[in-house]
């Protein structure tokens, strides 16, 4: 399955009460603060807020995989500047991704195409389907079967909701 971008996804408005919402966690200490070798991640899980939203949501994915899915795991992560993501598969309990990007900054993702394993073979520049989502933007794919990966993130920080 070939990941695709959703214009709009989620509103604006949206968008902001999430931001609001985990700076808010934040300051107050209600975030797990977990330590990638690149950088530092903030995040929440599974709250009634964010799974609420997976709930909303559940429909328009369900018509774009054209299955059944249980949008009820949710997180939702502020990326510190300088923080990349190697190429890796999700987990199985994380196969069907709708990744919303929430803050106004940018950073792109990419996807393996035409590869087993982009770890062992390299990855060449002509093989990688690059998607860059703004503000309220969703990018669905199969994380289980699709190696994806983000470069160095250049802005001082990016939220993503992923569902």
């Amino acid at each position: 399955m070939k990941p695709i971008m959703r214009k709009s996804f989620m509103s604006p408005h949206e968008c902001e009460i999430l931001c609001t919402y985990i700076d808010l966690r934040r300051k107050t200490g209600r975030v797990v603060k977990r330590m990638m070798k690149s950088g530092k991640v903030w995040e929440v899980h599974g709250t009634a807020l964010t799974d609420s939203i997976g709930l909303t949501y559940l429909h328009s994915a369900e018509e774009h995989f054209k299955k059944r899915l249980s949008l009820s795991s949710s997180r939702l992560k502020i990326w510190d500047k300088g923080v990349a993501l190697g190429w890796h598969i999700n987990k199985w309990e994380f196969e069907y991704v709708v990744c919303i990007q929430v803050s106004d900054d940018t950073w792109p993702i990419g996807f393996a195409k035409g590869q087993d394993n982009p770890l062992v073979e390299g990855l060449q520049a002509k093989n990688a389907q690059v998607l860059t989502p703004m503000q309220g933007d969703a990018i669905l794919f199969n994380g289980a079967t699709t190696y994806h990966g983000r470069r160095k993130l250049e802005a001082n920080s990016c939220t993503t909701l992923c569902l």
